[in-house]
């Protein structure tokens, strides 16, 4: 929920004064030109930077009294891909993990649903930066799901891929929030 949220720097208001409501399981699509503000209201509602005014209520989490308390119960994932290239797939799959405080025999579960699910099987050992730009789509997005999460924002997920990998993805999203995690886009 987000009440009167503003972001401004030094002089120029980059977000002004907007109001909405996410429902859990919604997919939500968050609209806009270039430069409306769209990665800077994303990464307020990631606790990555605060806010210039107004209230951010994510999963329960007043994101401006608490922005670390919001980052286990989201998942995010931004428009380049945030993937180490000298890595194999598994080895940032294992890094995420790490980070995200995933125990070691979650992590395993995880690893595998995601290898199967983004259809990543057989590719465990292959560095990342060997495999196409909607193979590491696929691997960033599972990255972002390894804990689970209750909110998944994804800012510009499919520029730069192509159709057939675009509907995939689509596919794969549709099937979060089915299963009860908001998408926030």
């Amino acid at each position: 929920r987000v009440v009167g949220l503003s972001k401004r720097f030094d002089g120029f208001t980059a977000v002004d004064g907007i109001d909405f409501t996410v429902k859990r399981g919604e997919v939500f699509g968050f609209v806009g030109p270039n430069g409306s503000g769209k990665t800077t209201t994303i990464r307020v509602l990631c606790g990555i930077i605060p806010p210039s005014g107004g209230s951010v209520d994510v999963a329960g989490v007043n994101v401006i009294e608490n922005p670390a308390g919001v980052k286990g119960r989201i998942g995010y994932m931004s428009q380049r891909f945030s993937l180490y290239l000298d890595l194999t797939v598994e080895e940032n799959m294992d890094f995420f993990g790490r980070v995200y405080g995933v125990a070691p025999k979650t992590l395993q579960e995880r690893k595998n649903w995601l290898l199967e699910t983004a259809g990543l099987k057989g590719r465990e050992k292959t560095l990342t930066k060997d495999v196409s730009g909607a193979v590491r789509q696929r691997l960033a997005l599972g990255c972002s799901l390894l804990h689970h999460p209750d909110i998944l924002f994804l800012d510009e997920p499919t520029s730069g891929v192509d159709p057939a990998s675009r509907k995939a993805f689509w596919e794969m999203i549709t099937l979060l929030a089915n299963s009860g995690t908001t998408v926030f886009v």
